[in-house]
């Protein structure tokens, strides 16, 4: 459906309650309408809607509910006017369906469902990680900690927008992985692109990442770099699906990433075992192979030191 006559359809159902409405408004209805089957199929369920049992319940819940950060609950008419989409969310929300603006959503342990947002758009999030949701008439500003693979609904009146440690990530309709990383030089975050174009802000000025690249942002400045595997621009990343790929990362950084996804504790015993590269495909949904594997592959001992912990050590 067309956003904006979205939009004004809901405001029309919602007029059209109003004691005062009058000719002269029902003919500028009727001009807006006229010739445009899809208006008037929008028309009669922004009407429907407004006469749900359901939707009404959960606008007098939003208006009796504590407002949330950033957020204010607004009234049945209020609802309306932000067109059906977010009208039908409101239902959603309160079941637990869909996020509502100003919603935090937080990542768990194993292979990450898509959440549907209300303007269609999804969002895969990592384990130990979370993202703040603002859906607002004019922009969609999610603030991310952690990493999140997201799937942008088309809406250019509504840019999407991704913020993370200062740098924000910017596109219309498109693909693209957002991962915040602590480093011994501070915060990276990393943004790869498996469609369309996003745009990447940090310090200085914008730079646009296409699909197939990346970027690395390090103190707020933007490296543009090709993906190790382009062909990825036409998948999802593969930590998405359950997976953990690495090519010649240090096994530090493994061990975080297997710690983040699946929620297990590892310890090296040696900050020299650590630094030992690793080149592999692990499945996440069972930690302790995955361990196992990587200790057997480079002479290392794996040791279990309770329920989901580990320590690993030289040989």
């Amino acid at each position: 459906m067309n956003p904006k006559d979205d939009r004004e359809a809901a405001l029309w159902a919602d007029a059209r309650r109003d004691a005062a409405w009058s000719p002269d408004r029902q003919a500028l209805l009727e001009r807006w309408l006229d010739g445009r089957p899809d208006r008037q199929d929008l028309l009669r369920r922004h009407e429907a809607l407004l006469d749900d049992a359901a939707v009404i319940w959960a606008a007098r819940r939003l208006v009796h509910a504590r407002p949330a950060p950033r957020w204010r609950a607004r009234p049945l008419g209020a609802l309306a006017g932000a067109g059906f989409a977010v009208v039908a969310g409101a239902l959603f929300v309160l079941g637990g369906g869909l996020a509502p603006r100003g919603e935090l959503i937080e990542g768990s342990r194993g292979v990450p469902k898509p959440i549907a947002l209300a303007d269609g758009s999804q969002v895969r999030l990592n384990g130990q990680s979370q993202v703040r949701v603002e859906l607002r008439e004019h922009e969609r500003r999610l603030r991310l900690k952690g990493e999140g693979f997201f799937e942008v609904a088309p809406d250019k009146s509504r840019p999407f927008s991704v913020e993370v440690d200062g740098v924000r990530v910017t596109a219309v309709g498109t693909r693209f992985n957002v991962d915040q990383r602590q480093t011994a030089a501070g915060t990276v975050v990393e943004v790869e692109v498996f469609e369309g174009i996003v745009k990447v802000v940090g310090k200085g000025a914008p730079v646009h990442i296409h699909a197939g690249e990346q970027a690395r942002v390090s103190g707020g400045v933007v490296q543009r770099i090709a993906m190790a595997r382009p062909e990825l621009e036409t998948d999802v990343p593969p930590w998405a699906k359950g997976w953990l790929e690495f090519n010649e990362a240090t096994l530090a950084s493994v061990v975080e990433d297997l710690e983040r996804a699946s929620g297990v504790e590892v310890r090296l015993a040696d900050p020299s075992v650590g630094r030992v590269l690793v080149s592999g495909r692990f499945a996440y949904d069972d930690p302790e192979d995955a361990l196992a594997a990587m200790a057997r592959l480079h002479g290392f001992k794996l040791t279990r030191q309770g329920a989901d912990q580990y320590v690993i050590s030289g040989g």
